[in-house]
């Protein structure tokens, strides 16, 4: 969906996919990724809040580093 240029709809599958397994493999990147489509779409504040969950919630994930780095991009504070 998000190469396809369907932002919304990668946003709301990255949403889904992390819900249904919080602790599973996929979901430090999943909800990394649902953070930078938020901001791609411009939800910042929500971009920044969810970006800052993956290192709360997943302080080992390569995701994190990820994270952190599109955070910067926004200007998260």
């Amino acid at each position: 969906l998000e190469a396809e240029g369907d932002l919304t709809g990668a946003a709301r599958a990255y949403l889904d996919t992390f819900s249904a397994d919080r602790d599973g493999p996929a979901a430090s990147t999943a909800l990394y990724r649902l953070g930078r489509t938020l901001g791609r779409i411009g939800q910042t504040n929500e971009a920044c809040v969810t970006l800052t969950e993956v290192g709360e919630r997943y302080p080992g994930s390569p995701a994190v580093a990820e994270a952190q780095g599109t955070m910067a991009e926004l200007g998260c504070s």
